[in-house]
């Protein structure tokens, strides 16, 4: 690596103490001899035009500085380039971060990937609607439909920031198991067919992770960044019965004998609502895009990731 920039995104998390971390990243980098700047990004849609211009540019690496909002963001600006992406963990959750092994000081995280290699992996590609018009999006950590795209949606919009770990799962675990939630059409084609298969669900998870932290850690498992499939969870109808069965069969881990879920690797698959007033909302690794239709498919050796030697990236919690 001889070349990379930092993206820093300002509001991530709850730090203070940005006026001196930037500049010790940036000495971390060219300690190592690495030619290094950063970016200060404060608006939505910064942190993908700055990645775009940097793969542009040459650069070998862009280090997205910030939560897994922030990874989400870089990502896009960085799908079918050659430049390699890099996290340092400044966020709430950081479930991609733990996903990769890293270390949560910011630092000590960015000295890590200074010994990773770039390795191509597939991203979730996801195409939906916004303002009338289509639109399309990769995830790296996950996508979803029903519940989490909900509390994406009306707890955690403008005050994200505000909330701590530990409050964000509260009210995740509250929602999840208090409100109901209509069913909603999922159509799948599993890796081992062509053959679409349709179904009904009241939340759809699609992970790219194995550990999705906290009171989440076992929703989903057995599945990597680097894997070429979709790993599907659909909570089945009703919600009453289905989400809560979903969170107690999983702490158990016995999520292949809960009667109301159905896990499948596929291949692509997509979600649309069975009445037209149903306002099904629909997330990407944390960021809210709308409401259903949406459809996903992997997008094969999408981007560049900078990944342990010995990868697998498995989770901490």
């Amino acid at each position: 690596m001889d070349r990379a920039t930092l993206i820093v995104n300002a509001s991530a998390g709850r730090r203070k103490d940005l006026q001196t971390l930037v500049p010790a990243l940036v000495q971390a980098l060219e300690r190592a001899g690495v030619q290094a700047n950063a970016a200060l990004t404060a608006a939505a849609g910064e942190a993908q035009s700055i990645s775009a211009d940097a793969a542009a540019s040459g650069r070998d690496a862009v280090f997205a500085c910030g939560g897994d909002g922030t990874v989400h963001e870089v990502l896009q600006g960085l799908v079918g380039t050659k430049t390699a992406l890099g996290v340092v963990p400044l966020g709430t959750a950081n479930v991609f971060a733990r996903n990769l092994g890293l270390a949560l000081d910011p630092v000590k995280a960015l000295q890590q990937q200074l010994s990773f290699e770039p390795r191509a992996i597939s991203v979730g590609e996801v195409r939906y609607t916004a303002s009338g018009s289509e639109r399309k999006k990769y995830f790296i950590v996950m996508a979803g439909a029903g519940p989490d795209g909900a509390l994406v949606y009306r707890l955690l919009a403008g005050k994200r920031s505000r909330l701590g770990r530990s409050a964000y799962y509260a009210h995740s675990l509250r929602l999840f198991l208090m409100r109901n939630f209509p069913a909603f059409r999922v159509e799948y084609r599993s890796s081992e067919s062509s053959e679409w298969v349709e179904q009904r669900g009241v939340s759809v998870m699609c992970s790219r992770v194995p550990n999705l932290g906290g009171i989440f850690r076992r929703l989903a498992t057995e599945t990597f960044a680097a894997d070429n499939k979709l790993l599907l969870s659909i909570a089945k109808p009703p919600a009453r019965i289905g989400l809560p069965a979903w969170f107690a069969f999983s702490h158990l881990a016995l999520n292949a004998r809960n009667p109301w879920l159905e896990q499948v690797r596929v291949s692509e698959f997509r979600c649309t609502p069975l009445e037209q007033n149903h306002r099904i909302h629909a997330e990407l690794d944390g960021e809210w895009i709308g409401y259903l239709p949406m459809s996903v498919r992997l997008l094969p050796q999408a981007v560049s990731l900078l990944m342990p030697k010995d990868h697998k990236a498995e989770g901490k919690q």
